[in-house]
């Protein structure tokens, strides 16, 4: 992905401007597509217990049957970490455009994400030590695949607000850096281990 010079001697990633001749349209199911392919991999290991939990609580059903409504309730979690792919574009593109017509505020971006970076590392931090694990809905005796789906869902949107503060600093710090995945893959691994333990 391309890097853009700008005025404070740091670089912007290309990725939230469309290329030339690429539609807004196509920029945004690019980024969508990359997103996707990224965060829902690197997130998959917090998705592993509140799953296997919601297979073991399905008591009493078919194993085939069990399986698909596991499965259905792994694409809907990785569904609910691809949805915020949309206003997080949204609001770079904004940013980024923002920044090429002011140059004065682009001057003071590298400050901004900096604190932006600091905010968000205390923010996940805090929300990992006050919000409980996954809670599972109650699992009726014949499941439906609809069902699986809304529990499916409602663990992903539960995994991605209590991973809200490392995204923000994820995108402060660039999150295609090498460095900063390397860094939020070690931080998915360690809470993938202390969700087991609880």
């Amino acid at each position: 992905m391309g890097q853009i010079p700008m005025p404070g001697g740091w670089t912007m990633a290309a990725m939230w401007l469309p290329m030339c001749g690429q539609s807004r349209l196509a920029a945004l199911a690019g980024f969508i597509g990359m997103w996707a392919a990224m965060m829902v991999p690197m997130m998959l290991p917090l998705a592993v217990t509140p799953l296997r939990r919601y297979r073991a609580a399905l008591v009493g059903t078919e194993r085939w049957r069990a399986r698909l409504l596991t499965a259905a309730a792994g694409c809907a979690w990785a569904v609910a970490w691809t949805v915020p792919a949309l206003p997080l574009y949204v609001a770079g593109t904004i940013v980024a455009q923002a920044l090429l017509d002011l140059p004065a505020l682009a001057r003071i971006v590298p400050v901004l994400a900096a604190l932006a970076g600091v905010a968000g590392a205390g923010w996940h931090a805090v929300s990992w030590c006050r919000r409980p694990a996954h809670a599972l809905d109650a699992v009726c005796a014949r499941p439906a695949v609809v069902a699986a789906l809304r529990q499916g869902a409602r663990l992903g949107s539960h995994c991605v607000r209590r991973c809200a503060g490392m995204t923000v600093a994820m995108v402060a710090a660039g999150f295609m850096e090498t460095g900063t995945m390397a860094c939020a893959i070690a931080v998915v691994a360690v809470e993938s281990v202390r969700l087991r333990e609880r």
